[in-house]
C-alpha cells in the first residue's frame, strides 16, 4: 500500500500540471525576494519563460500616449537585432488585429511562421517558428504584454496554451504591481517632492560612489552648494506659498545649470539649500557651472539671489579623501559668499570678493579688541593660583570660561592628545550661544569624546607641540583649509586657539566666536600665555613685558577692561 502511494505521489510530481504549478511557484517567489524594479523585470521574464517552455520572451510595456509597445526585456535566445536591455524597441499598434486583441479585447493569440501575416514576418526576422503573446492586465486596465517564442526544433504554440499563459501573466502582473510599488517608493527615498530633483540621500550615496570608484584613477570629484537668499524675509513677507515657488524657480535654474556638465546630480538637499554633483568635472568646469547657476537665478523675476560655494577634488583645498571634507569645503566656500554679499561664486581656499550687498559685520560695529592685556592676564593668573591645586583640564576650563566672559564668545572646547601620540580627543566644552545654522554634522563633529587626526590639522598640532597660539577667522584668504572645514561645519565665525604640552600630555583650548562676538584678532599671545600657565600648573609666569602684548594687539585697542556695567549697544 505505501508503495502504491509512494508512485502515485511521484506520478503527480513529474505530471504537467505540478511542473507548471512549480513554474508559477517560482515566479512568485521571485517576485517576493526582489526589491528593484529593473531586476523583478527581469527575472520574472526568466521564470516566465521557463515556465512556458519558450526560447525566448520579451516583456513590454502599453504605452497609451503613443500607441505603441515599449520593450523593456528580451530573455533567452535572441533574435538577430534584438538586446536584453532595449532603449529604443517598440512596436505599433495601429491597425495590427493582434494588438487589438491584446488591448482591446484582452484576449491573447498564438501564430506560426506560415501565418503569412504581420505577426509571421515579424517571427521570421526573428528567426523563430511559433510565437505567444498575452495581455498584462493591472487594476483591469493592459499594462503590458508578454511575447514568447519557441523556435523550429520545439514543439509550435497552439491555442490551448493560452490558459496557461493567462496564469503566468497574472504572476507577472503581481510582479508588475510590486515593481510599481518598489519604485514609486524610490522615487520617493531619492526624490524632493517639491523640486522633482534628487534629495540630500541620492548625494549622499553618488558622492560615495563616486568618490570611491574615481579615487583610484585620480578623477576629479567637484560639489556646488547654493542656498536662497532671504528666504525667511520671503516666507514672513508673502506667505509660504511664494517661498515654495521661489523654491520651485531656484530648483529649475540647478537643473539647468547643472546641464553644462555630463551627467551631473541636480539635487535639493534642505529648505533653502541646493547642490550639484559632478564626476569627472575639474574645478573649472564646476566654476563655470556655478556661475551659470548664479547669473540664471539673479534673471529671475522676484529673484532674491542665491550664496554659491564651489568645492572640488583637484581644487585649491589640497587632497580630500571623503566626500564629508568635500561637503564642508564647499560648505564653507558657500558661507564666504554669504557672508561677503558676493553675487558670483567662492571657490574653496580663496577669499570671497566683496559683494554690493554686503552685510555690516556686527564686530566691525563693535570694534576691535577694546581690552587691556596685562589687566586680562593678570586677572586670569589670579584665578588659576585659587585653582593650584587642579588638574590641567579643570584649569583650562577655568581659562576657557574667563576668555568667553571678556570677549563674548560664543563656545570653547578643551581637547587632550591622547597617549598615541597623533589623535586630539575633546573632553569638555561650554556653549553659550548655538550656530544659527548648525547641521546634524555638525552636531556629530561636535561631541564629547570625538578624535581627530592631527596629521589632518597641523595648526593644531604646531601649537600643542610648540606651545603656540592660532587665529582662523571665517573668510580670510591664506586659512588652513583643514582649520576653516572644521570652523565652518561646527557653524562659527571664528577661533582663537592655544595649545602647551605638560606633564599630563598635550592641550589644546579653542574658543569660538559668533557675530555677536568682539574680533578676536590680535588675543592669540594673551591666551597662549594662560593656556601655558594653566598646563604647567604654576602661580604665575615669568615677568611679561606689556609693551610687547599691546604691540600685538590692533592699534584700535584701548585699554578699557569689560565689566558687568559695560554698556553694549548691540545687547
Amino acid at each position: 500500500m505505501s508503495e502504491l502511494v509512494g508512485r502515485e505521489q511521484e506520478d503527480d510530481a513529474s505530471s504537467p500540471d505540478a511542473a507548471r504549478l512549480r513554474a508559477l511557484l517560482d515566479i512568485a517567489k521571485v517576485i517576493g525576494a526582489i526589491s528593484k524594479f529593473e531586476d523583478l523585470i527581469e527575472l520574472t521574464a526568466e521564470e516566465a519563460r521557463r515556465a512556458l517552455d519558450a526560447a525566448s520572451l520579451s516583456v513590454s510595456r502599453w504605452d497609451r500616449e503613443q500607441g505603441v509597445f515599449r520593450v523593456l526585456v528580451n530573455v533567452g535566445v535572441l533574435g538577430p537585432h534584438e538586446v536584453r536591455f532595449p532603449t529604443d524597441e517598440f512596436y505599433a499598434a495601429a491597425a495590427s488585429p493582434q494588438a487589438h486583441a491584446l488591448v482591446d479585447a484582452r484576449r491573447g493569440y498564438v501564430g506560426t511562421v506560415d501565418d503569412g501575416d504581420e505577426a509571421a514576418a515579424l517571427l521570421e526576422s526573428l528567426q523563430k517558428d511559433s510565437c505567444l503573446a498575452i495581455p498584462i492586465v493591472v487594476d483591469a486596465r493592459v499594462w503590458g504584454v508578454i511575447y514568447a517564442t519557441r523556435t523550429s526544433g520545439q514543439r509550435r504554440f497552439v491555442a490551448a496554451d493560452l490558459d496557461f499563459a493567462f496564469a503566468v501573466a497574472t504572476q507577472v502582473a503581481a510582479g508588475v504591481v510590486q515593481a510599481d510599488y518598489l519604485a514609486r517608493i524610490e522615487r520617493l527615498a531619492y526624490q524632493d517632492p517639491l523640486t522633482g530633483l534628487a534629495n540630500r540621500r541620492a548625494v549622499d550615496e553618488r558622492l560615495e560612489a563616486s568618490m570611491g570608484e574615481y579615487a583610484d584613477a585620480a578623477s576629479p570629484v567637484s560639489l556646488v552648494l547654493a542656498d536662497i537668499n532671504r528666504l525667511k524675509q520671503v516666507n514672513d513677507s508673502f506667505g509660504h506659498e511664494a517661498g515654495d515657488r521661489l523654491i520651485v524657480a531656484v530648483g529649475d535654474a540647478v537643473s539647468r545649470a547643472s546641464g553644462l556638465a555630463h551627467g551631473s546630480l541636480a539635487a535639493r538637499i534642505g529648505g533653502d539649500e541646493f547642490c550639484i554633483v559632478m564626476v569627472g568635472a575639474p574645478a573649472a568646469t564646476a566654476l563655470r557651472v556655478a556661475e551659470e547657476l548664479c547669473r540664471i537665478v539673479e534673471n529671475q523675476p522676484m529673484s532674491t539671489g542665491i550664496s554659491c560655494g564651489v568645492a572640488s577634488t583637484d581644487g585649491v583645498a589640497g587632497a580630500i579623501a571623503s566626500p564629508v571634507r568635500l561637503f564642508r569645503l564647499a560648505d564653507a566656500a558657500q558661507y564666504r559668499a554669504k557672508r561677503a554679499g558676493s553675487r558670483t561664486p567662492v571657490v574653496a581656499g580663496s577669499a570671497a570678493p566683496e559683494g554690493p550687498d554686503a552685510p555690516t559685520d556686527r564686530r566691525a560695529r563693535r570694534g576691535h579688541l577694546t581690552v587691556d592685556a596685562e589687566a586680562i592676564l593678570e586677572s586670569g593668573y589670579e584665578l588659576l593660583d585659587r585653582l593650584a591645586g587642579c588638574e590641567a583640564q579643570t584649569r583650562l576650563e577655568a581659562v576657557g570660561d574667563h576668555v568667553l566672559l571678556i570677549l563674548d564668545g560664543a563656545a570653547w572646547w578643551v581637547s587632550q592628545v591622547t597617549d598615541r601620540g597623533n589623535a586630539l580627543v575633546s573632553i569638555s566644552s561650554s556653549v553659550q550661544r548655538f550656530a544659527e545654522d548648525l547641521d546634524e554634522v555638525g552636531i556629530a563633529q561636535s561631541q564629547i569624546g570625538a578624535a581627530f587626526d592631527l596629521d589632518d590639522f597641523p595648526a593644531s598640532r604646531t601649537a600643542i607641540r610648540d606651545a603656540t597660539a592660532f587665529l582662523v577667522e571665517l573668510g580670510t584668504a591664506g586659512n588652513d583649509p583643514a582649520e576653516e572645514e572644521s570652523l565652518a561645519t561646527a557653524g562659527y565665525t571664528g577661533v582663537v586657539a592655544a595649545g602647551a604640552t605638560g606633564t599630563t600630555g598635550g592641550w589644546l583650548l579653542e574658543v569660538f566666536a559668533d557675530h555677536i562676538s568682539m574680533s578676536f584678532a590680535g588675543f592669540e599671545p594673551v591666551l597662549r600665555s594662560l593656556v601655558a600657565v594653566a598646563v604647567a600648573g604654576a602661580a604665575a609666569p615669568a615677568p611679561v613685558d606689556p609693551a610687547v602684548l599691546h604691540a600685538q594687539l590692533p592699534p584700535q585697542a584701548t585699554p578699557v577692561l569689560p565689566t558687568a556695567s559695560t554698556p553694549d549697544a548691540d545687547r
